[in-house]
């Protein structure tokens, strides 16, 4: 299955932090209509995943559909 990714957001997180998403900064920074058509699309198709890496937390949206991530390209592109 092919996977396309969209880093929607990145932060540095506290050491200690426990890793959660703070959705009000997610709606500010994407919008809430983008952030509802993301979470609306079925998961076969697209889904937000949370990632922690070294440094950074990352928000990512990842397609599994080229259908959908055209779509996405349609309506969200920057």
């Amino acid at each position: 299955m092919k996977t396309d990714r969209i880093e929607l957001l990145k932060w540095l997180p506290d050491p200690d932090e426990n890793i959660e998403i703070d959705w009000p900064k997610v709606h500010k920074t994407l919008g809430l209509d983008h952030t509802k058509w993301l979470l609306a699309q079925p998961e076969q198709q697209c889904q937000m995943v949370l990632e922690r890496g070294e440094v950074y937390c990352r928000l990512v949206a990842e397609f599994y559909d080229d259908r959908t991530l055209t779509q996405y390209h349609l309506m969200w592109a920057k």
